[in-house]
């Protein structure tokens, strides 16, 4: 499993911890009554289960961008490697082909 994933999934578990903990408290510590507390507590589950949704796909989100990242990184570097070899074997062909032909042609000017 990737570093960003066990992230993602240590930050929703802790995520989902406190905030059991804190609505538990909250519950605990309510100076209501039971129909007020259950009309806030479901209030509060849905409040929260909107934003945990929201947290959990911006961090997928950014967790595929830093995947996608690494790929195409890794593809450029690939191309830019292909691309010297072919540099270079160009060069080499390019110095064999004047070595045979006996050296730099002399440059002409145009008119």
């Amino acid at each position: 499993m990737s570093d960003s994933r066990r992230t993602l999934q240590a930050s929703v578990v802790g995520l989902l911890v406190g905030g059991a903990a804190g609505f538990a408290l909250g519950i605990l510590m309510a100076p209501d009554e039971g129909r007020q507390v259950r009309q806030r507590a479901a209030y509060l589950l849905d409040r929260w289960s909107g934003q945990l949704t929201g947290l959990i796909n911006r961090l997928a989100e950014n967790a595929d961008q830093s995947e996608a990242r690494k790929t195409a990184d890794a593809l450029v570097a690939d191309a830019r490697e292909q691309a010297q070899q072919l540099l270079s074997e160009a060069d080499a062909l390019m110095s064999e082909a004047r070595e045979r032909r006996g050296g730099d042609p002399p440059l002409r000017r145009a008119s």
